[in-house]
């Protein structure tokens, strides 16, 4: 090694789905990442007894855990776990003259205004943002992320139990928000739509930063992805889901009355240029295309979406 040469940092991302995990590590030098370890495995069917690791707050992910352990050769690294879409959920507060401490203070006491579930069951954080309140101004609020505590008690411990050491645990919208934007964006606002194999995201993006996550409980079954993107079977959930796409982007942009955007970028292991172009004929924004996450960073990795929240993980 010269004695000028940089320091290579690693970065880990996990996630696990119903049936597999997907673990990803990169390796930093400067501003440029490469993939040193990718592992994908399928679980043992029956593992759980569940059809989620995450079912039951997580009371079987010791042996989730475990399993992805005896597969990975870099699990001494602090990783990074994804939350499942449908375990945490993300919400913009308005707390004028707030600092991010007071604010996360104050929401203890409107918590249950935003979130299904009391304060005393959840973990929760908040993130400082710009909000676009019209064309020509902006002002100060907060995205705040929670998820019940349960859920995030087992995660530590059976990632605790099996030798993991955990970075940090972050919902996976906030992942896949990350996993799509460049390092510098080029547009004040676009919106990011992830088309997942059962649950997808849509996100406004403001000046590189979400505003606005909405998850929509429907996307493309990947025994009909796996088909192909060309067959009768595809094109059919595709335009099922576009429908879904386009009333969730209805109601994100009435509640967002001041955000604008030209762009809508579309990704995920359902997308394909089919979805692509039959999202453009059911919306008004100029440019509607599909973008590959890793790409996008400057990766050299052809994993396909099922890679993006793990992506957007290692990034973090």
């Amino acid at each position: 090694m010269g004695i000028f040469g940089r320091r290579k940092v690693l970065t880990a991302g996990l996630t696990l789905d119903n049936d597999a995990f997907h673990y990803i590590s990169l390796e930093k030098s400067g501003e440029f990442y490469r993939v040193a370890e990718a592992v994908t495995e399928k679980f043992p069917p029956g593992m759980g007894g569940e059809d989620s690791p995450f079912a039951d707050s997580g009371a079987h992910l010791s042996r989730f855990f475990e399993f992805a352990a005896a597969k990975t050769a870099s699990f001494n690294v602090p990783v990074n776990i994804g939350i499942p879409i449908t375990d945490s959920l993300l919400r913009t507060v308005n707390m004028p003259g707030m600092t991010a401490a007071e604010a996360k203070m104050a929401i203890r006491y409107d918590f249950e205004n935003y979130f299904p579930f009391s304060v005393g069951d959840a973990v929760y954080d908040i993130s400082e943002i710009d909000y676009p309140v019209r064309d020509d101004l902006t002002e100060k609020r907060f995205i705040a992320a929670a998820a019940r505590s349960s859920l995030i008690d087992n995660i530590a411990r059976a990632a605790a139990s099996n030798g993991l050491k955990t970075a940090s645990m972050e919902p996976a919208q906030i992942a896949l928000e990350r996993a799509a934007t460049p390092d510098s964006p080029v547009e004040e606002g676009c919106v990011y739509v992830y088309a997942g194999y059962h649950r997808s995201v849509l996100v406004l993006s403001w000046r590189g930063n979400g505003i606005f996550y909405r998850n929509i409980s429907f996307g493309v079954d990947d025994e009909i992805v796996a088909k192909g993107t060309e067959s009768d079977e595809y094109r059919e959930q595709a335009v099922a889901f576009v429908r879904d796409v386009r009333s969730s982007l209805q109601f994100a942009l009435s509640q967002n009355r001041g955000f604008s955007a030209r762009s809508v970028y579309i990704f995920g292991p359902g997308a394909s240029a089919f979805l692509c172009d039959t999202l453009k004929e059911s919306v008004s924004f100029d440019s509607v295309m599909l973008v590959d996450p890793m790409k996008v960073h400057g990766i050299d990795f052809s994993g396909g979406g099922e890679w993006d929240i793990a992506l957007g993980l290692a990034l973090r």
